[in-house]
């Protein structure tokens, strides 16, 4: 058997994955520059990703449920 990868550009600012609910929030890992990547969290008064304290993993993120539909509505409206 053989498997073929696609190849995705790892952009600046990529989501990589996510938005997923983490505990009372949400969270995405977006890519940098260099090709590691970094944990966001939605500050939900503002509409706006900042960077996620250092206590969120990026395991959590991976194995977190993804945001239902609703809420990604409303997250491109406020974008």
């Amino acid at each position: 058997m053989k498997v073929q990868m696609m190849h995705v550009e790892t952009v600046p600012g990529r989501v990589l994955v996510g938005p997923k609910k983490l505990r009372n929030s949400y969270v995405r890992i977006v890519s940098l520059k260099d090709g590691s990547g970094r944990i966001e969290k939605l500050d939900l008064p503002s509409g706006a990703w900042l960077q996620a304290p250092e206590s969120v993993t990026f395991s959590e993120v991976w194995s977190a449920p993804s945001a239902p539909l609703l809420l990604l509505a409303e997250m491109e409206g406020k974008l």
